[in-house]
């Protein structure tokens, strides 16, 4: 599989998911455009990614400007673009009752959903001019029921119903649109929630522990998919969401803290 001459661009690239994706990209000869909030990050995957072509945008996903910067810079260097894989997401616990839900409620919205329809609307007609693709990085949490997770939770079921609605609007133009619906990951995504280490090894032991497989998906997993559906090996795959979760749906109910 090689992507040779393909642009792609990944968001959340500095970390987690993103970075995986970056990393499989650039062994697969993909020219690459790296955004993440975390300039530190976005280096470090950069430098891995070195041997082949690198653009690095740090810019907040929440802000119009910088959606805009994003497209037009990596069309500035590259002339166009074949893939776009949203991978950036942020993670704050809240219920309904919590006093700052909706601070919470409107940052986990605007990064996780918005800003991926608002990339996505950027970019679209470079995507159909390559007859290219867009994968985003939903979750298991789109089909879940669980506490104090309603703002994430929200978003990425919003996400998965934005996947399906662009992918029937996309595919007479040749575009394909999916995402994939991870189950526990191993990133930093927790890290930055306000969850104490404590809180966040409960949190990952309790996903584990109701995970028919028992065990936690590396990232790599994921970029693998990412890769597959991006590829011509795919090419009759659109509005589908591929979850990678070692059977937690099975499950049904969790309950996270």
């Amino acid at each position: 599989m090689s992507f040779c001459n393909k642009v792609v661009l990944i968001t959340g690239a500095g970390s987690g998911i993103g970075a995986a994706t970056a990393i499989a990209f650039s062994k697969q000869s993909a020219k690459l455009s790296l955004v993440d909030i975390n300039e530190k990050d976005l280096n470090k995957t950069a430098e891995i990614c070195k041997t082949n072509e690198v653009l690095k945008v740090v810019a907040d996903l929440a802000r119009d400007e910088d959606i805009k910067r994003i497209f037009d810079e990596t069309i500035a260097k590259y002339g166009k673009l074949d893939i776009l894989v949203n991978c950036a997401g942020t993670y704050m616990p809240s219920n309904i009752e919590s006093e700052n839900l909706m601070k919470i409620y409107d940052r986990i919205q605007a990064v996780n959903l918005r800003s991926i329809v608002a990339l996505t609307n950027c970019a679209v007609n470079a995507i159909i001019e390559a007859k290219g693709s867009v994968i985003s990085i939903c979750s298991v949490s789109a089909k879940l029921t669980t506490k104090y997770n309603i703002p994430y939770s929200v978003s990425k079921a919003g996400l998965l119903h934005f996947t399906k609605c662009a992918a029937i609007e996309l595919a007479d133009k040749g575009v394909r649109v999916n995402c994939i619906s991870p189950g526990v990951v191993k990133t930093n995504i927790f890290q930055s929630s306000g969850l104490n280490e404590k809180e966040i090894s409960m949190c990952l032991d309790t996903c584990v522990d109701s995970t028919p497989l028992g065990s936690m998906i590396q990232p790599e997993e994921i970029a693998d998919m990412v890769l597959y559906l991006s590829s011509d090996k795919a090419r009759n795959i659109t509005g589908t969401d591929y979850v990678v979760d070692g059977g937690m749906l099975l499950n049904g109910l969790i309950v996270l803290r």
